[in-house]
């Protein structure tokens, strides 16, 4: 059943599955959203639970009448076939979701937990419990100072908290992915509309242009800032001329945001692939 068209690894570990959905902690409050619900190993599992209601948006046509079975047993259940990138989130899923559980395509991790976070959480979705991609879960969960730090981890870090519960391993999957893999808990506690600030989202993208590069040199390619000014910025904020956006700790990036060279009113749609990188 797997669709290498689409980059699906279907979760077959059931209690890796039950790992999950104790730690979601679901209540008879919850509307929950699962995002490739795949052979539905881990649907069923959330079913298990007292959730209200359980969304979930596969894809592959082919898996219709496996999912539809299981939503046909349990009326708290319902099926969405379609890309979960160009899905309607705002109107499309009738409850508002409350928390996201969910073994994620890892080929469009970032973009998706961007939608989330921009569409979503200023709805009150509070909560995802995500299986990604090792490496994509260091990006999300890195502290300052750490070469994974990224836009989207510094977002995470400004709306809450993001963390790797535990690792997972391949063996978890069919078929079998060629690397590791990971939970990870991000809480959203605060700052819900800072995803969409166009203020925010330019700032991050344009310090990140190249990570080698210092955020001097990419102020000036990115924002056709002359050197002094860069410089100037810089030591405003007490940050040494050879700053790099990975070394930024988050109080920084709030200092940052409020320089008035940064300040947009609209986002540069060409910025969002520096983000969703």
């Amino acid at each position: 059943m797997h669709n290498t068209d689409i980059g699906q690894n279907f979760l077959i570990d059931e209690s890796l599955a039950d790992f999950i959905t104790e730690r979601a902690r679901l209540s008879g409050r919850d509307v929950v959203l699962e995002i490739g619900p795949g052979d539905g190993v881990l649907t069923r599992a959330l079913l298990r639970t007292p959730l209200k209601r359980l969304c979930a948006i596969e894809v592959d046509e082919r898996l219709r009448e496996r999912l539809e079975n299981i939503a046909s047993r349990d009326g708290r259940c319902r099926p969405i076939f379609c890309d979960a990138l160009r899905f309607d989130y705002e109107s499309g899923l009738g409850e508002r979701p409350s928390k996201i559980v969910a073994n994620l395509p890892y080929h469009i991790t970032t973009p998706l937990i961007w939608t989330f976070l921009e569409r979503l959480a200023p709805r009150g979705m509070d909560y995802m419990l995500l299986m990604l991609q090792l490496e994509a879960a260091e990006r999300v969960v890195s502290p300052a100072c750490r070469r994974e730090r990224s836009p989207l981890g510094i977002t995470a870090e400004a709306m809450g908290s993001a963390a790797v519960l535990r690792k997972v391993p391949p063996a978890a999957f069919h078929p079998r992915p060629k690397v590791m893999s990971a939970v990870v808990e991000i809480k959203i506690e605060k700052n819900a509309d800072i995803a969409n600030d166009s203020t925010w989202r330019s700032l991050l993208a344009r310090s990140f242009t190249q990570r080698r590069k210092t955020l001097c040199n990419n102020w000036c390619a990115s924002c056709g800032m002359t050197r002094e000014s860069a410089l100037r910025i810089l030591s405003r904020h007490s940050l040494k001329p050879t700053a790099r956006a990975e070394e930024l700790p988050l109080e920084k990036w709030f200092e940052l945001a409020q320089e008035p060279a940064f300040v947009l009113k609209n986002r540069d749609n060409g910025e969002r692939n520096v983000l969703e990188s």
